[in-house]
C-alpha cells in the first residue's frame, strides 16, 4: 500500500542542495537553495536520517514536549524525505493505513519511520493499537503488528498512549494507563518489543495510588529492556506541592530479576520544582536529577542527585547541593524570588552523563503570561499570550551530589501570540563541547548566536549569523544527525532554507 503523494507543484521546481559553504567560528556552514514553505503546516521537526535520506515531519500543531501527542482529532501530518544534500525527493500526507483508524505516534527507530495507530470498536468498547514501519520509498513495510487490544469506555484522544525507545534503539515500549471506574486505582500496561517488532514481554504494574494523588511525568526504557515511570506522588488529593506533601516516585519493572518496584525519591524540607531521569548504560545506573527550592514551587536554590543500580536495584541516598554564590552572581539582572534570590522558572531540558557517574544538566528559564480584555471596536473578548524565554543554565554534578561547576548562557527572548516559534535554543554535543544556537532576539533584524561550553565549564559566545544577513532559525526543529553534523531550518531574507552546520 502506497501512502498518497501530495502535490509537488512549485516544490518540485525548488530542488534544493547545499551551496555557499563558509567557515564561521570553527564551524562549516552550508545553505540550501530556497525551499517552498507550507504555511498550513508551519511546525516541523527533523526526525532523523536513513541510509538514503533525511526525514522531516510537518504538522499544523506544535511538536513541543507538552503537546507532542495531543490534538489528534485535528492534527495533520506531512512527511518529507530529502537527500543528504537536502534535495526534496518525496512527500506524503500521513494517515493511519487502515480505514476508521487514527495515528497516535510517529518515531524514527534505527533509521526507519515507525507509525503507531489505533482502531476502535464502539460496539464492544475496544481499542486496538498497531505498529508498522514505512520503507524508504514511503510504502508500508510488511503487515501491521498488533501491540495490544483492550476494552475501555473511552480513551483520552488528546493525550494518547505512545512509544518510547531505548538509547541504542534496539527496543521500544508502548505503554498506557488504565484507571478503575471509581479512579481509586491505576496501573500501567506495558508492551516491550525489539526494533523488529518482536514481542519481548508484556507486563502490568500497579502504581497503588488513586488518580488524584499521582501524576505521571515521564517514561524510560533502558537498553536492557527495563522499564520505568517517573511520577509525582501526593499525600492528599489536594495535590499540594509542599515539603512533606509531595515527592517523586519511580515505578517500573526489572526484566532480569522479574521484579516490580516502587521507589520514593524525597528531599526533606524542600520544595521539588523540576526533575529528569536517564539511564547510565556505562555505569549501569538509573539517574534522577532535579531542582529544589527552600521557598516556592517555581524557583530553584540548588540541585539534587539520586541513583539506583539497574541490575541489583540498590539505591543511593538523595544528595543535595545549593548553588554557590559565585554561580548565582552570573544571573545578575534576572528575575529572582524573595530575599533568598532564588532563580525563577528554570526547567531541565537535558541530562548528559559523565563516565564517573556524574552528569551535566541543561535548563532554560521560561514563563508565559496572558492578557484578556473586551475590545470595544470588535465587540468581542480578545486574548494575547506573551512568551518569555530566558537564559540557559549548565551545571555539572558529581555522583555525591556536589556541584563541580556551573555556567550560564545569557539570553532574553520575548514574543507575542507565536507559541515561541523562533524562541528557545537548539543544542549540539560535539568534540567534548556543548553548543547552543539561538536567535538573539525575536525579530527580523536579530543576529543568530552560538555559544559553547567545554568539560571544565568554560563558556564562549560568538555570532553565527549577523544582523545584516537577516537570518532567523527555528530552534525547536533542528536535529543532530551524527557527532559532527547538525541540520536546522531557517529563514534567510524571508525565504525558507535548511542550513547544515559541521563541527570540526
Amino acid at each position: 500500500m502506497k501512502l498518497s503523494t501530495a502535490s509537488f507543484s512549485c516544490i518540485s521546481l525548488l530542488l534544493c542542495f547545499f551551496i555557499f559553504p563558509s567557515i564561521i567560528s570553527g564551524q562549516t556552514v552550508k545553505w540550501s537553495k530556497p525551499v517552498s514553505d507550507n504555511s498550513k503546516l508551519p511546525y516541523m521537526k527533523i526526525m532523523g536520517a536513513s541510509a538514503t535520506g533525511i526525514f522531516v515531519l510537518r504538522s499544523n500543531i506544535t511538536f513541543d514536549n507538552t503537546k507532542a501527542r495531543s490534538g489528534f482529532k485535528t492534527r495533520k501530518y506531512l512527511l518529507q524525505k530529502f537527500s543528504m544534500e537536502m534535495q526534496l525527493l518525496s512527500e506524503y500526507d500521513l494517515k493511519a493505513p487502515v480505514e476508521n483508524a487514527r495515528l497516535a505516534d510517529l518515531q524514527m527507530v534505527n533509521g526507519k519511520v515507525l507509525l503507531i495507530f489505533y482502531s476502535t470498536d464502539k460496539g464492544e468498547h475496544s481499542y486496538k493499537f498497531y505498529a508498522q514501519y514505512l520503507t524508504d520509498a514511503g510504502d508500508l513495510e510488511g503487515q501491521a503488528v498488533l501491540m495490544v487490544e483492550f476494552a475501555a469506555d473511552n480513551i483520552d484522544e488528546d493525550n494518547l498512549p505512545g512509544i518510547v525507545s531505548s538509547k541504542d534503539e534496539s527496543k521500544i515500549a508502548f505503554t498506557y494507563r488504565q484507571l478503575s471506574k471509581d479512579k481509586s486505582g491505576q496501573y500501567y500496561h506495558t508492551v516491550v518489543m525489539d526494533s523488529a517488532l518482536n514481542l519481548i514481554y508484556t507486563k502490568d504494574f500497579d502504581v497503588v495510588l488513586p488518580v488524584k494523588m499521582y501524576v505521571p511525568l515521564t517514561f524510560l526504557l533502558t537498553d536492557e529492556g527495563n522499564f520505568f515511570v517517573l511520577g509525582m506522588k501526593f499525600t492528599t488529593e489536594k495535590k499540594v506541592k509542599s515539603p512533606g506533601e509531595s515527592f517523586y516516585l519511580i515505578s517500573g519493572y526489572n526484566r532480569s530479576l522479574n521484579q516490580f518496584l516502587n521507589r520514593e525519591v524525597k528531599v526533606e524540607d524542600k520544595f521539588l520544582t523540576d526533575v529528569s531521569i536517564t539511564a547510565d548504560s556505562y555505569n549501569r545506573k538509573i539517574v534522577v536529577i532535579g531542582f529544589y527550592s527552600d521557598r516556592t514551587t517555581y524557583s530553584t536554590a540548588g540541585a539534587f542527585y539520586y541513583s539506583m543500580n539497574e541490575d541489583s536495584l540498590t539505591e543511593s541516598r538523595v544528595y543535595t547541593s545549593a548553588f554557590p554564590q559565585e554561580f548565582m552572581v552570573k544571573f545578575m539582572g534576572e528575575r529572582r524570588e524573595g530575599k533568598s534570590k532564588e532563580l525563577v522558572n528554570y526547567s531541565i531540558d537535558r541530562l548528559m552523563l559523565r563516565k564517573d557517574g556524574g552528569a551535566a544538566l541543561v535548563a532554560e528559564s521560561f514563563y508565559q503570561t496572558s492578557r484578556t480584555y473586551w475590545d470595544y471596536y470588535t465587540q468581542s473578548t480578545l486574548s494575547h499570550y506573551y512568551y518569555h524565554f530566558g537564559s540557559i543554565m549548565i551545571v555539572s554534578i558529581n555522583p555525591d551530589g556536589k556541584i563541580l561547576w556551573g555556567n550560564v548562557v545569557s539570553k532574553d527572548q520575548n514574543s507575542i501570540d507565536d507559541a515561541g516559534y523562533f524562541s528557545s535554543y537548539c543544542s549540539v554535543v560535539s568534540g567534548g563541547k556543548l553548543y547552543f544556537i539561538f536567535n538573539k532576539y525575536v525579530n527580523e533584524t536579530s543576529s543568530v548566536l552560538i555559544a559553547d561550553v567545554d568539560g571544565q565549564g568554560n563558556q564562549n559566545t560568538n555570532v553565527l549569523f549577523n544582523e545584516t544577513e537577516r537570518v532567523s532559525i527555528l530552534p525547536h526543529s533542528g536535529k543532530q544527525l551524527d557527532e559532527d553534523l547538525f541540520i536546522l531550518p531557517a529563514y534567510k531574507e524571508n525565504k525558507f532554507h535548511f542550513v547544515q552546520i559541521s563541527f570540526d
